[in-house]
């Protein structure tokens, strides 16, 4: 007779870090040090001991600081004792990065741990980030992890068939992923026995003949004790029938997929939990998502740039490691403390201006070599100003394009209060002139003089591509005249509505949780419908209307806030624009737009996919929401589907770093109050370009006129069809070629079509949903797995 099979606890020894949430990134990453050095010390006194790390910016850290601490780290890898998981440069939050940031955290961190100690990741490892997107098995089955551990959300939060389980992406990707039935990634000092006797009979019950055992202090830092060593060396003893083992990730993982090749296969996302998280720290996450995306509009133009004008690309390191590390799962959901995120603030800021630099000197670079020559004038009179129109994205843009100059050195005073009379022209690429509209500077200095002039004049931008416009001051020149546009909206009391059909509300409603929400998890803390505020239209006025363009103001009143809306609507596109002003001044409560028609059901943009989603209370997001029509914002997070209509979190005013027990404490800081600026923008035609477009505008970009030898209109690359999306286009790290990230998103398999340079490229079949690697080297693409990109040439330990 076949005897059973024994239960095998894997001791799993880990130092959970955060290397900012109750103290700031020095104290944190400081402590990293501490931590490793102390598991070490009890290394050498525990023969048996095994470790888990992830995070490549802590061991980066270490061996920048404390190469002494890195050096026995790297002997324990060696050795086998210290087992390197994870694969990112830090522990993300999962529900809100871009896709492509994703993408970076893995290649970046497993660039890191192959130069570092000579392996790659194959365990991703995240301890406490609060629920998972759809589009996760795809990203990590991209770059090299095969399975997955997290502890989020619990089994009370979300019921699984098993501990373990297959988790299936859109695009086919697969990872095995173990979460454990009960308890944390940690225990407390004395809580060993209770926690493993728990652990024996949840395996029992489960079947499960390999049961992973997380164990260490956590947090903030610390790891395994003496005392939890002689504690699990005591249950053992008192439980011979269990084989209790030193383990890590990749041996359990070894051990379940030995033991049931078959595991259940789960698809969808891994959601939800503490839902504060995906609104609080409205002002750090409107800030990250600017930076994230001119990071990555940055890079894509100096690489195309760079390529086509044999230049030596930008160094996009230092403002990509920021944007990686500002999404740790406490920096971005907003948990952390009111110093951590000044502190945070700055370091984003920085990337964001490291990405306007590197970007401005690749479109000056361009600029030089494109023919942006003015027409010539005579006498004492200023030519025109040349701009270089940029479209930093792989598909044609058709629209308007704002330009704004000063038409001469010094104020036109011989228009003194003749502001509108001053005859102003605009030309474009061919050198003819062409239809705009003049509307307000952005700025009131001398208002009854002329000086500045900012137009809208319609433009047709080439994929990647360049083209040139001048606006001037040229005597002559013919007034604009034309119907003026309608905008599609009727103001009422409470509400704004489009095509006669869309109602926009705004309403502040209860909201007593702190940072991580109400952090019991109740239906009523999952789903806030407590109205406190309908807030009230009180002025209205258009300010702009013409042929091309017309824009009304509102603003919009509730409680001791108010909302400021400039709503757009350009001639022939399909969709309406919104500037927001938030100024927010409550307490215990949430900011909330109110989007009626949008349907019971609607698909939301996540990273690496999409999410068929009900009413299922406050959801995570990213850049879009398809239902009845379409909406999107460059800022927002934070969505919830109730009785129809589409809301959507603005901010909320929780306490910094707290658990819900703020109340009462006025003098303790709440989170974002005062002004807040976001756009949005409603569309019946359901395009993700539109809110690719939203996140990275078009750039028109003054520059001195030049007789260059390329045309005054041209593209660098063109990715066809629209539904394959360009994730990347990046100098490879070893220097040999240009990397093309892309993502099907139209659910079924594709060929991409590519122009590079002007030549067509042969790219082969994209499935559906699926990310691909390919790397460029001329007219010639090679396909390759992301955990064979960008090779490190660093140092090795």
């Amino acid at each position: 007779m076949k005897q059973p099979q024994p239960l095998t606890l894997h001791l799993i020894a880990n130092a959970h870090l955060d290397p900012v949430w109750l103290w700031d990134w020095r104290e944190g990453l400081n402590e990293g040090i501490s931590t490793c050095r102390a598991v070490l010390n009890l290394m050498d006194e525990y023969p048996d001991l095994t470790f888990i790390r992830g995070e490549a910016a802590v061991y980066a850290h270490i061996a920048e600081h404390d190469p002494e601490t890195f050096h026995r780290i790297a002997a324990q890898v060696r050795a086998g004792r210290w087992e390197l998981v994870g694969g990112t440069w830090i522990q993300p939050d999962t529900n809100m990065p871009a896709t492509e940031t994703f993408v970076r955290h893995f290649l970046r961190g497993q660039r890191y741990f192959e130069s570092a100690f000579g392996k790659r990741v194959r365990v991703a490892w995240a301890a406490d980030s609060f629920g998972h997107s759809a589009g996760l098995p795809d990203l990590m089955a991209a770059t090299g992890i095969d399975s997955f551990a997290c502890t989020r959300p619990m089994p009370g939060q979300l019921s699984l068939p098993s501990p373990v389980f297959w988790w299936e992406g859109a695009g086919g990707g697969r990872v095995l992923v173990y979460r454990p039935s009960l308890g944390w990634y940690g225990v407390e000092r004395d809580e060993i026995p209770k926690r493993f006797d728990a652990l024996l009979a949840a395996g029992r019950e489960s079947g499960l003949h390999n049961i992973g055992a997380l164990y260490g202090l956590g947090n903030h830092g610390g790891g395994p004790t003496r005392r939890l060593l002689q504690d699990i060396r005591a249950w053992a003893d008192a439980n011979p029938e269990v084989r209790v083992v030193h383990s890590g990730l990749s041996r359990l993982f070894t051990a379940l997929r030995a033991e049931r090749p078959d595991w259940p296969t789960h698809r969808g996302e891994l959601n939800y939990c503490l839902r504060g998280c995906y609104s609080s720290a409205a002002r750090f996450k409107f800030a990250y998502r600017k930076a994230e995306a001119a990071v990555a509009r940055a890079e894509r133009t100096d690489t195309a740039v760079s390529a086509a004008l044999a230049r030596p690309p930008a160094d996009l390191r230092e403002p990509w490691e920021a944007v990686l590390f500002n999404s740790f799962h406490d920096i971005l959901p907003g948990t952390s403390i009111e110093r951590a995120f000044t502190d945070q603030l700055a370091w984003i800021g920085g990337a964001q201006f490291a990405a306007q630099r590197a970007e401005l000197g690749a479109l000056n670079a361009l600029a030089l070599r494109v023919d942006t020559r003015v027409p010539t004038v005579k006498g004492d009179h200023p030519t025109a100003v040349p701009f270089l129109v940029w479209n930093p994205h792989p598909h044609a843009v058709t629209g308007l394009v704002e330009l704004e100059a000063s038409l001469d050195q010094r104020p036109l005073f011989g228009y003194h209060d003749r502001v509108d009379q001053v005859p102003v022209e605009v030309r474009g690429p061919t050198g003819h002139p062409q239809p705009f509209q003049t509307i307000a500077t952005e700025h009131l200095f001398f208002p009854r003089d002329a000086w500045r002039k900012r137009v809208v004049t319609p433009v047709s931008l080439p994929p990647l591509g360049w083209c040139v416009l001048s606006l001037g001051w040229v005597l002559g020149a013919k007034p604009q005249t034309g119907r003026p546009i309608a905008i599609p909206l009727r103001t009422a009391k409470h509400q704004l509505t489009f095509w006669n059909r869309v109602r926009l509300s705004v309403v502040t409603v209860e909201d007593k949780g702190g940072s991580w929400g109400g952090m019991d998890e109740s239906p009523a803390a999952c789903n806030l419908q407590t109205v406190l505020q309908r807030w009230t239209v009180s002025e209205s006025k258009l300010i702009e209307q013409g042929p091309l363009r017309s824009v009304l103001w509102a603003r919009l009143t509730g409680g001791q806030s108010h909302l400021d809306l400039h709503i757009t609507q350009d001639r022939g596109r399909q969709a309406v624009d919104v500037a927001a002003r938030v100024f927010w001044n409550e307490r215990g409560a949430r900011l909330k737009l109110v989007l009626s028609d949008f349907g019971d059901t609607a698909v939301f943009d996540v990273p690496g996919g999409t999410a068929r989603r009900g009413p299922v209370g406050e959801v995570p997001g990213g850049r879009w929401v398809k239902g009845r029509y379409f909406f999107a914002s460059d800022a927002l997070y934070n969505f919830n589907l109730h009785a129809g209509s589409l809301q959507a979190t603005v901010c909320r005013s929780a306490h910094f770093a707290d658990s819900g027990d703020g109340a009462g404490r006025p003098w303790h800081p709440v989170m974002d109050q005062g002004e807040l600026s976001f756009r949005f923008l409603l569309s019946r035609r359901a395009d993700e370009r539109l809110a690719r477009l939203l996140e990275e505008p078009v750039i028109a970009q003054t520059v001195p006129a030049s007789k260059g030898n390329l045309a005054r209109s041209g593209s660098l690359l063109a990715l066809a069809p629209a539904t394959v999306k360009l994730l990347a286009l990046k100098p490879a790290e070893d220097g040999r070629g240009i990397i093309l990230r892309v993502q099907d998103t139209s659910g079924h398999a594709s060929k991409p079509r590519l122009k590079w340079m002007g030549h067509p490229v042969t790219l082969g079949l994209l499935r559906a949903g699926e990310i691909a690697t390919w790397r460029l080297l001329g007219r010639r693409a090679h396909r390759v797995s992301s955990n064979e990109l960008d090779r490190p040439r660093l140092k090795r330990h």
